[in-house]
C-alpha cells in the first residue's frame, strides 16, 4: 500500500516542470533518514506536526513555497517516512525518461574504474541505453552483472567453466 502512495506522489512529481528541484531536495531529506536520532524525532509523539515540518524544512537552504506546501502536504497526512520510497521512484522514473539505468557488479574483488566503464561501455551498446554501474563484493568466486529495471542478468563463475571445459574435453574424445 505504501508504495503505492510513493508512486502517486512520485508522479504527481515527474509532471511538474521544476522536477530537479524537487528531486535534490528529496534527495538532501533522504539521506538524513540514516540517522536514528533524525527517525526518533520523526517518529515521536510527543513532537507535533508543524514542529516536525520545520524540522525536515531546516535540512534544506531556503526551500520554495512550492516546495513547503508539498512537505506540509506529506506531514499532514502522517507520510513523512515515505520520503526515501518517493525519492527512490523518482529515481528509477527519471532513469527511465533520460534512458539510464543503474546496476551492480559482484565479484570477489572490487573491480577498478577502467574495468567497468568497460563494462558499461559494452553494455550500453548491447541495451542501446545509459548504462552505469556499482560494484560490490561477493563471497563467492563467479562474476555477476545484475540490471533490475531491465530484467537483465549474467552471471560468470569459474566452476561452472571449468565443468564445461570438462564437457567439451570428453566429447572431444
Amino acid at each position: 500500500m505504501e508504495s503505492i502512495i510513493a508512486k502517486t506522489y512520485a508522479k504527481a512529481i515527474l509532471e511538474r516542470s521544476d522536477f530537479e528541484y524537487f528531486y535534490s531536495n528529496l534527495l538532501q531529506l533522504s539521506s538524513a533518514f540514516t540517522s536514528s536520532k533524525f527517525l526518533d524525532i520523526l517518529n515521536s509523539y510527543e513532537v507535533k506536526q508543524e514542529k516536525k515540518l520545520e524540522f525536515i524544512l531546516s535540512l534544506l537552504d531556503n526551500p520554495s513555497g512550492s516546495f513547503k506546501n508539498f512537505m506540509n502536504l506529506i506531514v499532514i497526512n502522517n507520510r513523512e517516512m515515505l520520503i526515501p520510497e518517493i525519492t527512490k521512484e523518482l529515481s528509477e522514473q527519471k532513469a527511465l525518461k533520460e534512458n539510464t539505468f543503474l546496476g551492480q557488479v559482484y565479484s570477489k574483488e572490487q573491480l577498478n574504474e577502467e574495468e567497468i566503464r568497460n563494462l558499461e561501455e559494452k553494455l550500453s551498446a548491447k541495451f542501446n541505453a545509459k548504462i552505469k554501474l556499482n560494484s560490490k563484493i561477493s563471497d563467492n568466486d563467479s562474476v555477476k552483472i545484475s540490471l533490475d529495471a531491465l530484467g537483465y542478468e549474467i552471471s560468470f563463475s569459474m566452476q561452472s567453466l571449468k565443468a564445461k571445459m570438462n564437457e567439451y574435453i570428453l566429447k572431444a574424445i
